[in-house]
């Protein structure tokens, strides 16, 4: 009996048996970190590129020119296009066995495996950017992980295209989450985050992103929710009736982002954490990108009558990339 690579005899024996079925979680959170856009079939390439203007104007001098101030562009991001797929071959045999168990879903529904793909793939780069310039997939292939200035996407001496000026989007010292951290995380956006000509820029955060992991999520929780928020998870406030200025602030994504390329978990993310503005304007968040050639999509089953094998095939093309770590600020805790 064929079911692509798998043996299942279970379904053809004389055994009467019940099936669970595999479950899966919800990934859908980590969309929310990328801008999606579609790109046509001319080219494999989607270049995104930065845009600033020379700001500030200056008093002028009677009978004196004005100051000249420019445009330029900044740094740019090549997103290259990739394809996956996916085909699962099962007989007709083990087909009718699948139907009888109401497990055939499982033999057509291939275009779940591409959306767990892509989602994958960006829950990794989220979770291997903080400390990579590249990450080997789960079938093998190195995938890139740097912005336009050719650093990774989390890097304590970004640069800048028309300035010396320099940045870091990884906050230092590594705190455990906490209202002293958050502040900190806070200040980062007010004073560390610039235009290419090194002026200091609005961009407002809106989101905290943490693991789906207990602690991280309760934590949270306490923090954005309570009346008066805990100093440290367990450790009650001295000031009790002081008011919460994190209750709803902020909007929370629970990402699984502390996975391996295979989607097996990493624990040695599990405490991290990111602070993000990925609301508004292009140029006022953090500027990742999926872009879309083709969404993923279901081919007509194949069917060999001879050898009655039945063939489900899926495909998608998209590809994956940030244009530079302004916007987001990664917290690399240990508890």
């Amino acid at each position: 009996m064929l079911v692509n690579t798998m043996t299942i005899p279970a379904i053809q024996d004389l055994v009467k048996k019940s099936f669970v079925k595999e479950t899966y979680q919800v990934n859908a959170d980590v969309r929310r970190v990328f801008i999606k856009e579609t790109h046509s079939w001319e080219n494999d390439t989607k270049r995104i590129h930065e845009f600033d203007r020379e700001r500030f104007a200056e008093q002028k001098v009677e009978g004196q020119s004005s100051a000249q101030r420019g445009v330029s562009q900044g740094y740019y991001k090549d997103i290259v296009r990739k394809t996956i797929s996916v085909t699962r071959v099962v007989s007709g045999e083990a087909y009718q066995a699948l139907t009888a168990h109401k497990l055939s879903e499982y033999a057509m529904q291939t275009k779940k495996d591409l959306v767990d793909k892509v989602e994958l793939d960006m829950r990794n780069y989220l979770g291997y950017s903080a400390g990579a310039v590249s990450y080997t997939d789960n079938g093998g292939f190195l995938v890139d992980l740097t912005v336009g200035d050719g650093l990774a996407v989390f890097n304590t001496t970004h640069t800048l295209k028309n300035s010396t000026t320099t940045y870091s989007n990884i906050l230092s010292g590594n705190p455990t989450l906490t209202n002293v951290a958050m502040e900190s995380a806070e200040d980062y956006f007010e004073y560390n985050v610039y235009d290419n000509y090194g002026q200091n820029i609005e961009m407002s955060p809106d989101t905290l992103i943490t693991s789906r992991k207990a602690i991280m999520v309760n934590r949270v929780r306490r923090l954005f929710g309570s009346i008066s928020p805990e100093s440290l998870a367990g450790s009650a406030n001295a000031n009790a009736g002081v008011m919460n200025t994190y209750k709803d602030k902020y909007t929370h994504l629970q990402i699984r982002f502390d996975v391996d390329s295979n989607g097996k978990t990493n624990s040695a993310l599990s405490f991290y954490w990111y602070l993000a503005s990925l609301n508004g304007m292009a140029e006022e968040r953090f500027q990742a990108y999926y872009v879309s050639w083709m969404s993923p999509m279901v081919a007509p089953a194949e069917v060999n009558q001879d050898k009655w094998i039945l063939s489900y095939t899926a495909r998608a093309c998209y590809g994956i990339a940030a244009v530079s770590g302004k916007g987001i600020l990664v917290v690399k805790a240990t508890s």
